[in-house]
């Protein structure tokens, strides 16, 4: 697809970042307060290494290698 996110980095950083996110408030532990959720952002981003990022970045060229292959359809994940 033209417009895959498959073929933007950003998305699958986010998603790296919400894993983080997520794993800071494991089970029950609702984050209600401003205050709060301001540290659980500050600490997932702390968490996001620039070697994570340059990993999904350099994943682009092997994501649309894939793609091509298959001749633009979208069955080219492992």
């Amino acid at each position: 697809p033209p417009n895959s996110p498959d073929f933007n980095p950003i998305e699958h950083i986010w998603d790296r970042f919400r894993k983080k996110l997520q794993y800071r408030r494991r089970g029950n532990n609702r984050i209600t307060i401003v205050s709060k959720m301001r540290e659980a952002l500050w600490e997932a981003s702390n968490c996001l290494t620039v070697e994570e990022i340059n990993q999904e970045i350099s994943r682009v060229l092997t994501i649309m290698q894939r793609c091509i292959a298959v001749n633009g359809k979208n069955n080219y994940h492992d």
